[in-house]
Formats: C-alpha cells, sequence, structure tokens
C-alpha cells in the first residue's frame, strides 16, 4: 500500500552492491544482485506525459509486503522457497504535482523457477490484497472502508488490455477517506514475472482518473528479460 511511516533516505557514498535499506540490517541480499535492483530500470517517460520522479517521504520499504492473513500466507510460502537474494522500493513518480503516483518494488531470488510462487499468486492474489489493505489502515489507526480487489480484463487471469501474458494485473478499488470527503482511491497493481527477477509497479489515482500502465509494465518486462 503507498502509505505509511517515513522512509529513510539512502546515505551518500553507499558502495555498490550494498543495500540502502534499515540502518544495521543484518545482510541477506546478494551483492550482484542488489546492485541492479537499485538500478533505474524505469522512467518518467516509461509512464506517460507530465510524470517525474519523486522523493519516498511517504512510503515504508517492507521485507514482506503482504499481511498475516491465510491468503497471504500462502503466497509468502511460495515466495519464501525461491530465497530472496536483493530488494529495492526506492522509486516513486507522480503525474502532475498531486496526481496519480507510481511506486515500484523489484526483487531478485536465487530460484528461477516461478511456477509455484505464480500459481500461488494467481490463486490467492485478490484475497490477499484485499485483507493486506485493510490490515495497513489498521496499522494507521483508520477503520477500512470497503475495500475490494479484484483481477483487471487482462493479465494472466482474463484478457481486455494488452499486456503480455508474464504481467499480471489487479485493481483495488478503496472507499477508505480519512478525510471524509468520500474520495475513492484506485490501485493498480501490476506484477512482472521474469523468472529470478519480479517488478511488483502500484499506481494510485483517483476513481475519475484515467492512468495508462500497461505501457510502463511493458517496459519494465523487455528490461527484466535478459536478466530472467
Amino acid at each position: 500500500m503507498i502509505a505509511g511511516r517515513r522512509r529513510r533516505r539512502a546515505p551518500s557514498g553507499v558502495l555498490p552492491g550494498r543495500r540502502t535499506g534499515p540502518p544495521g540490517e543484518v545482510a541477506w541480499w546478494d551483492p550482484s544482485d542488489q546492485e541492479v535492483a537499485e538500478r533505474p530500470l524505469l522512467g518518467p517517460g516509461d509512464l506517460g506525459r507530465w510524470w517525474r520522479a519523486v522523493p519516498m517521504v511517504n512510503n515504508a520499504e517492507r521485507l514482506e509486503p503482504l499481511g498475516d492473513d491465510p491468503a497471504s500466507l500462502a503466497v509468502r510460502a511460495a515466495r519464501g522457497n525461491r530465497q530472496r537474494t536483493a530488494l529495492d522500493e526506492g522509486r516513486a513518480w507522480r503525474r502532475g504535482r498531486a496526481g496519480p503516483l507510481a511506486v515500484l518494488r523489484l526483487e531478485a531470488f536465487a530460484d528461477a523457477d516461478e511456477g509455484a510462487h505464480r500459481a500461488a499468486w494467481l490463486a490467492h492474489g485478490e484475497a490477499a490484497l484485499d485483507a493486506t489493505w485493510r490490515a495497513r489502515w489498521v496499522e494507521r489507526e483508520r477503520s477500512p472502508g470497503w475495500i475490494e480487489a479484484r483481477w483487471a480484463e487482462s493479465s494472466g487471469a482474463g484478457g481486455g488490455h494488452q499486456v503480455p501474458d508474464a504481467i499480471d494485473w489487479l485493481r483495488i478499488e478503496d472507499h477508505t477517506d480519512p478525510s471524509g470527503a468520500g474520495a475513492v482511491a484506485v490501485y493498480e497493481h501490476l506484477t512482472i514475472w521474469a523468472g529470478r527477477w519480479q517488478a511488483t509497479l502500484t499506481v494510485r489515482h483517483g476513481l475519475d482518473e484515467e492512468v495508462a500502465v500497461a505501457p510502463a509494465a511493458t517496459a519494465l518486462l523487455v528490461r527484466l528479460a535478459p536478466l530472467a
């Protein structure tokens, strides 16, 4: 979820392959993979006109992005069997000054076989994201409103928008609005599968705002394919 505590900025002079994660983090990553994960694989131009890079000031990087509900635990178990070797969630872009916000999460795994991991995601992704979004509001001491995660008309679960088969697209509609104005937030949640590498592009926008996220997800797949 694109919300949370302030993320610590990366210190200057960090050596290539050394994660810019929480201070004092016990090393678990592969330096070569981590160096690749922190490269700029996506730019504002991939998202379209008027997008620009912005600091990650309101996003908390999590080793585990899902919750503790049964659906999330099923996905986490399948992913854990692959052994993560790199993680970066340090890049974000916004359209205009207060428009849609995009956040990229990039991970690498020791096991290139994504079959069981992706099967778990296709089976449990809707329920996992629904429960995770609710849990994040509770963490922020807010009562979640009506939230629903559903497959978009594309991806491994259907057809419609033209995205490659290696991209799974879920859409979360969230009616929780702490301001009381009745605003509805929509999150486009795209998972790009590329062997050892996996990218997750999450784009938050208003219910009445249109965003073209398929081109950016496809661009990520093209750039990750040689690393697979």
